[in-house]
């Protein structure tokens, strides 16, 4: 799933591939046709040239999970396995429209991260365009028209004088611009790194809020996956691998030996998942009454709902908090630039 990001898939078109495939297949359109059709169709230029490819590779006889696999970068593990387990089954149809059902809500997932970001973000350039702006219309020839030097303005001003010609020297969006682009690299190569990939899943962790709210996401992602998995007629260990891997949290990820080791030594999945320490308790518990009630699906898929229902309440609590934090930086900026302003004016009506 990451190196898709890499290809740059954006989201929505992978949740929009996999629908247009789930009804084409579902109203008994062939497989070699669907994937022609959405090869012609898809505006996404790598979703295209592996349709193409698998096109070729369905006329060569080959199984469409091992197409599938032949495209890491458009078609996560997870996709693959569930492909191969709905062509052993006769259940691809079903096993269609649960991808896309998962993409589908990934997708809803990062538009409300992204539509919490989006102020934040916007009030910030904003604030950055106060101080490119204002000083250079307000404190340039105005203060000169005055008469005051640059050593006698006050400090506030002198600050606000400086941060404006910093922004506009061209020297500045160049180390900006060069400095973007050396962290982006970096991050590319360190995300592969699996020890700066704890170390980043460990930080994380450990800030008040945004820890949990990683870990809840984790958790439905987990549900989610394993609920799938499990449908499709997957076993429990395999459906575990690939839930784990689904979470996309290093810290899950890391504890995965210990879950299989405990449900390879005969233990329920409730204290397999319990030994990752990893879960909260209202989730286990969930598991463990779907097992003794002989519906695990039913309930994982309950469990998922509830998961849902307390991320979408962490995002509203998370940007309810970030709202008055960002006002209070903004209004404490606006406020120096109109203190800044004003002081040399203030100093020439006392000359007076």
């Amino acid at each position: 799933m990451s190196r898709a990001w890499f290809q740059g898939i954006p989201p929505q078109q992978r949740a929009v591939y996999f629908r247009c495939l789930a009804t084409l297949f579902e109203s008994g359109v062939p497989l070699l046709a669907s994937f022609d059709l959405l090869g012609r169709q898809t505006e996404c230029r790598p979703l295209a040239q592996a349709s193409e490819t698998i096109c070729q590779s369905l006329q060569g006889g080959a199984p469409l999970s091992t197409c599938l696999a032949q495209h890491p970068g458009c078609f996560s593990q997870l996709n693959i396995t569930l492909v191969r387990a709905g062509e052993r089954s006769g259940a691809l149809g079903r096993v269609f429209t649960r991808i896309a059902q998962q993409e589908e809500q990934m997708v809803e997932l990062l538009q409300k991260v992204r539509s919490a970001l989006v102020m934040p973000l916007v009030i910030t350039a904003i604030c950055l365009g106060l101080i490119f702006l204002i000083a250079p219309l307000l404190l340039g020839s105005v203060v000169r028209e005055m008469g005051f030097e640059f050593q006698d303005l006050p400090w506030m001003t002198k600050t606000l004088v400086v941060a404006a010609a910093i922004l506009r020297h061209p020297l500045c969006w160049l180390l900006a611009v060069t400095s973007a682009t050396a962290l982006t690299i970096s991050w590319r190569r360190q995300r592969q790194n699996p020890a700066w990939q704890l170390a980043l899943a460990k930080f994380l962790d450990r800030i008040p809020g945004l820890g949990s709210t990683l870990r809840l996401y984790a958790s439905l992602r987990f549900v989610r996956s394993l609920e799938m998995t499990l449908a499709v007629g997957i076993p429990l260990l395999s459906s575990l691998e690939l839930a784990v891997a689904g979470s996309g949290h290093v810290l899950l990820q890391q504890r995965l030996p210990d879950i299989l080791t405990a449900a390879r030594e005969g233990h329920d999945l409730d204290e397999a998942l319990a030994c990752s320490k990893f879960f909260k308790p209202a989730t286990i518990q969930s598991v463990k009454a779907g097992q003794e009630s002989g519906s695990l699906q039913t309930s994982l898929n309950s469990l998922a709902r509830f998961h849902q229902i307390d991320l979408d309440y962490s995002f509203e609590t998370f940007t309810q908090a970030l709202e008055p934090l960002v006002l209070a930086v903004v209004g404490g900026l606006v406020g120096f630039c109109v203190i800044a302003t004003m002081l040399p004016m203030i100093q020439m009506v006392d000359r007076l």
